[in-house]
C-alpha cells in the first residue's frame, strides 16, 4: 500500500544534498585524474564494431580475398603487456598517451571470416585480420591447408614480395631489419617465413611475414619483451590465475552452504519464496540480456573441438546463461530468502525501498532516498579511490593492468556497462551483504561480527566475480581493495538500506566498465554515450518524481505477502519473548546476599527465551537467609508463568519464624489448587542461620544437596525425603516431607542445583550425571562461589560440546569462609 504524506520530509534533502555535492566532487575527481590512474583509457577507439567490420571487409577485398558467403565475426583483445611496460618506464599518463597515439600494437580488434556451415577441419580456408582501436592494420592471416597447391617462389623472390607488401601497411618499414628467415616444404608448395625487428623504448617490435606459395599469407606486428619483464608478467598472471581458481572454489562452497541452509529453513517454515522468486527471475532476465547484447565476444579465444567460431559462441553463451548464471541466480534466490527472513528480524527497515520496488511502487520517497544516497556515495567512493590510486602511483610505483575493454564489442556498448553493474550489484549485495550480515547478526547479535563475516566472504569470492575500478593491481593489493570495498558496502547497508548499497555498487561498476568508450574519440560512440547517460540517469529521474509525489510505501494487512506476515509474526513473538525473558530475569536476585562469614552466589540459565527454573534469596533478619530453588515441569512460556506464580507464593509465606517444611507445605496447598494436574513444581527451601552456623532445609522433589567438607574432597549428597509441589492436596505431602539440619564449619561448601545440570547431554545422548557434577564441584573448591558456578558451567559445556541445552539450569552455591 502507498500511503500519502502531507508534505515532503525536509530532512531527506537536508541530509542528501551535501552528499550529492560530494558525489559531484567525486565524479569531477575521477574525470580529472582518469588519464593518470587507469590503463582503461590507453585504447582510443576511433571506430565502432560496426565500422571495424566494414573497414576490415573492404580492406581484405581490396587485397584480393573473396569473402562472399562467409561469416564475419569481430571481438576485441586487450593485451596489457605493452601498456604495463610503458607504465614502468614512463608512468601511467605517458603510457596512456603513447598507446592512444596508435603507433604501437597494444590491443586489437580481431576479425575472422569462415563458412559457418562447415566445421573447422572442413573449412577450405580461414581468414583472420587484426586492427588497432584507431583502425590501423596490425596483421592478417590467410590459413590454407598444408596440402593446397600454389606455385613456389625462391627465397629472394619471396622476400621481395614480403617487403613490398609490408611497405604498403607500415610506412616506417625502412627502420626495421631482417632478423630471421626460413622456408618450409609443403606437399605442393614451398612456404617462407621472415621476421623483421626494430628496437623501441627498450623492447623489440617484430614483423612476422609468411609467404605461402606465391602470396603473402600472413603479417603480424607485435612486441617482444625482455626475459625479466616477461617473467614478471607471467608470474603475476600465474598468481592471479591461482587466486581466481581459489575464488571460484569459494563460490561453489558458498553455494552449497547457502542452498543447504535455505532448504533447512524452508522445511522448517522459516522462509518464503515469493519475493525470492521475483529476485531470481529479475536476475536471470538481466543475465540473458547481458549475454544477448554481448554475444559478439562470447567465447572469444575459446575453442571447442572441431566446431567453428559461430557455434562456439552459441554454446558458450548458452552454457553461461543456463549453467553459470542459473547457478548464481539460485545462489541469489536462496540468499534472498534466508537474508530477507533474518533482515526482517534484526533490521526490518532495511528492505522498505526494495519492497517498494519489488511490488512496482517505484515513485516513493523510500526509493528516492535510497537512489540519491546510493548515487551520492557511489561517486564519492569512486572519487576517493581515484585520489588514493593517483597518490600510490605517484609515490609507490603502482602498476595496473587491464584485460578487457569493457563493453566495446557488444551490440549496444552504451547499455552493457549498466547491465553489468546491475548484475554485479544484485549478486554481491544480496548474497554478501543481505544474507551474510543479516543472518550472522540474527544468530550472534553482534553487528561487528556480521560485517567481518560479510567482508571475508566478499573478499574470498570477489577476485573471480568483480573488477577492481580503474585497473587490476597485484594480487595482494587486489585482495586488500576488495576488503575495503566489502567494508564500505557493508557500512552502507548498516547506515541506510539494501537499495542504497545496490545503487552505489551499480554506479561504481557501471562507470568502471564504461570508461573505455566514454573517453574514446570515435564519433560512432556519441549515441552510446547518450544511452549510457540516459540509463545511468533514469533512476535519478525516478527519485525526483518520488520526492515530489510525497508518498511512502507500507504493507497493509491485505497486501502483505503471506511469508512476510509469517516472518513479521515470528519477529513480533521473538520480541515479546525477549521482553518476557528480561522481565523473568529481572525477578531473580540482582545482587549476591551478604552474610558475615559466607560467600553465596546463584545463576539461572533458561534453555529457551524463558524457562521454569528460578532461585531466590529471602532476608529474614538476625543473620538469617532464606534460600529457594525451584524447577517447574516443562519449559518455555507455561513453565515461566508457573515459576512467577511460585515465586510470589513462596515470598508471601517465607517468614522469620516459619520452618522450611511449613513454608513448603503452605506453598503446596496453594499450588495444588492453582496448577494443572499434569504439572508440578520441585522445590528446595533452606534457611541459613549465619550466627548459629547451621543450615535447615527441606526438598520437595528437588535434586539432592551436595556438601563438601574439604577442598578437593569427595563430597556427599544430602537427600531428605519429599514430593513435588502440586501433586497432592496436603496430607500425603506433609507426611512424606522431611527437614534436615546440618552444622556448618569453615571450608565447607553447599551446592543446590536443578536437574538441568545432571541431565545435560552430549551428542551421544550421554548425561553429565551426578557423579561428574560432584567431581566438578570438588575440583573447583578453591575458588569463590561465583567462580565455582562458572567453572562447573564450563565443564558442562566441554562435555556437551555443540549439543544444544535442552533444560533450564539453576544453581546456588554457599561457601563457609570463616567463623562468623
Amino acid at each position: 500500500m502507498v500511503s500519502p504524506n502531507s508534505s515532503p520530509d525536509p530532512l531527506i534533502m537536508r541530509k542528501i544534498l551535501p552528499l550529492l555535492l560530494f558525489g559531484v566532487a567525486g565524479a569531477v575527481a575521477v574525470g580529472f585524474l582518469i588519464q593518470d590512474i587507469s590503463p582503461n583509457v590507453s585504447a582510443d577507439f576511433q571506430l565502432s564494431r560496426k565500422e571495424i567490420l566494414q573497414k576490415s571487409d573492404t580492406f581484405m577485398r581490396a587485397i584480393g580475398y573473396h569473402l562472399d558467403g562467409l561469416q564475419q565475426d569481430a571481438w576485441f583483445n586487450f593485451d596489457p603487456r605493452t601498456q604495463m611496460f610503458l607504465q614502468e618506464k614512463y608512468g601511467m599518463a605517458e603510457a596512456n598517451r603513447i598507446c592512444r597515439a596508435d603507433t604501437l600494437p597494444t590491443c586489437n580488434w580481431e576479425i575472422q571470416w569462415y563458412d559457418r556451415r562447415l566445421s573447422l577441419s572442413q573449412n577450405p580456408e580461414r581468414i583472420t585480420a587484426k586492427f588497432s582501436p584507431g583502425g590501423k592494420l596490425i596483421g592478417f592471416d590467410h590459413l590454407i591447408p598444408d596440402s593446397a597447391f600454389s606455385p613456389s617462389l625462391s627465397i629472394e623472390a619471396a622476400r621481395a614480395l614480403a617487403e613490398r607488401t609490408i611497405s604498403q601497411f607500415h610506412p616506417d618499414f625502412a627502420t626495421y631489419h631482417l632478423k630471421t628467415s626460413s622456408d618450409y616444404s609443403q606437399l605442393h608448395r614451398t612456404d617462407h617465413h621472415f621476421q623483421y625487428t626494430r628496437n623501441v623504448d627498450g623492447f623489440e617490435l617484430l614483423l612476422d611475414v609468411g609467404v605461402r606459395g606465391n602470396e603473402v599469407g600472413s603479417i603480424w606486428w607485435h612486441p617482444e619483451f625482455s626475459g625479466d619483464f616477461q617473467s614478471e608478467i607471467s608470474a603475476v598472471a600465474t598468481e592471479a590465475t591461482l587466486t581466481s581458481t581459489g575464488s571460484i572454489a569459494a563460490t561453489f562452497l558458498l553455494f552449497f552452504f547457502v542452498v543447504t541452509l535455505f532448504l533447512r529453513k524452508y522445511h522448517e517454515g522459516e522462509v518464503g519464496v515469493r519475493t525470492g522468486a521475483m529476485v531470481f527471475v529479475g536476475y536471470l532476465a538481466i543475465a540473458i540480456l547481458s549475454q544477448t547484447n554481448g554475444f559478439p565476444s562470447a567465447g572469444a579465444g575459446t575453442g571447442i573441438g572441431d566446431l567453428n567460431k559461430f557455434y562456439v559462441r552459441l554454446i558458450v553463451a548458452g552454457l553461461t546463461v543456463c549453467v553459470f548464471e542459473v547457478f548464481l541466480g539460485v545462489l541469489v534466490f536462496a540468499s534472498w530468502a534466508v537474508g530477507e527472513s533474518s533482515s526482517r528480524s534484526v533490521w526490518p527497515r532495511k528492505l522498505d525501498s526494495t519492497d517498494s520496488a519489488l511490488f512496482r511502487r517505484f515513485f516513493t520517497q523510500d526509493i528516492a532516498a535510497s537512489i540519491l544516497n546510493g548515487y551520492g556515495w557511489g561517486f564519492v567512493i569512486l572519487g576517493l579511490h581515484a585520489v588514493a590510486t593517483w597518490f600510490i602511483i605517484k609515490n609507490g610505483g603502482l602498476l595496473l593492468g587491464v584485460d578487457r575493454a569493457g563493453a566495446i564489442d557488444s551490440y549496444l556498448p552504451g547499455a552493457q556497462p549498466i547491465i553489468f553493474g546491475i548484475l554485479a550489484a544484485g549478486f554481491s549485495e544480496v548474497v554478501m551483504r543481505l544474507f551474510f550480515m543479516s543472518y550472522v547478526a540474527e544468530k550472534s547479535r553482534r553487528r561487528w561480527l556480521a560485517v567481518l563475516v560479510s567482508v571475508a566472504a566478499w573478499t574470498g569470492t570477489g577476485f573471480f566475480l568483480w573488477d577492481v575500478p580503474f585497473g587490476m593491481p597485484t594480487t595482494a593489493l587486489h585482495i586488500a581493495i576488495l576488503a575495503v570495498y566489502g567494508l564500505v558496502f557493508a557500512l552502507l547497508l548498516l547506515r541506510y538500506d539494501l537499495l542504497t548499497a545496490i545503487c552505489a555498487h551499480v554506479v561504481i561498476a557501471a562507470v568502471n566498465a564504461g570508461i573505455v568508450f566514454l573517453l574514446s574519440s570515435g564519433q560512432a560512440f556519441n549515441a552510446d554515450r547518450w544511452v549510457f547517460a540516459g540509463l545511468l540517469g533514469a533512476p535519478l529521474v525516478v527519485a525526483l518524481v518520488g520526492l515530489f509525489r510525497k508518498e511512502r510505501f507500507e504493507f497493509s494487512l491485505e497486501t502483505m505477502p503471506r511469508h512476510i506476515q509469517r516472518i513479521s509474526e515470528r519477529v513480533r513473538m521473538a520480541k515479546e519473548l525477549e521482553i518476557a525473558r528480561s522481565v523473568q530475569l529481572g525477578l531473580l536476585p540482582k545482587e549476591k546476599p551478604f552474610i558475615n562469614g559466607y560467600d553465596i552466589a546463584g545463576v539461572c540459565l533458561p534453555a529457551e527465551e524463558v524457562g521454569g527454573d528460578y532461585f531466590d534469596f529471602v532476608h529474614l533478619g538476625r543473620g538469617k537467609l532464606g534460600i529457594a530453588l525451584g524447577d517447574v515441569s516443562g519449559k518455555g512460556v507455561p513453565a515461566a508463568i508457573y515459576m512467577t506464580l511460585t515465586k510470589g507464593i513462596l515470598q508471601s509465606h517465607a517468614e522469620k519464624n516459619v520452618t522450611p517444611k511449613e513454608v513448603l507445605s503452605k506453598v503446596n496447598g496453594l499450588m495444588y489448587r492453582t496448577i494443572e494436574r499434569n504439572s508440578f513444581v520441585s522445590m528446595l527451601y533452606a534457611i541459613l542461620d549465619g550466627e548459629q552456623c547451621r543450615l535447615l532445609f527441606a526438598r520437595a522433589g528437588q535434586c539432592p544437596v551436595i556438601l563438601t567438607r574439604d577442598i578437593g574432597g569427595k563430597g556427599s549428597f544430602l537427600t531428605p525425603k519429599g514430593m513435588a509441589l502440586g501433586l497432592e492436596n496436603g496430607k500425603v505431602f506433609d507426611s512424606v516431607l522431611q527437614e534436615q539440619e546440618i552444622q556448618l564449619h569453615q571450608g565447607e561448601t553447599i551446592v543446590f542445583y536443578t536437574d538441568g545440570f545432571t541431565e545435560a547431554m552430549n551428542e551421544r545422548a550421554e548425561e553429565f550425571g551426578e557423579q561428574r557434577l560432584v567431581e566438578s564441584v570438588n575440583r573447583h573448591g578453591d575458588v569463590t562461589a561465583e567462580g565455582m558456578i562458572q567453572a562447573v558451567c564450563e565443564d558442562i559445556k566441554k562435555f556437551t560440546g555443540p549439543a544444544p541445552q535442552h533444560d533450564d539450569m539453576t544453581m546456588v552455591v554457599v561457601k563457609v569462609c570463616g567463623e562468623p
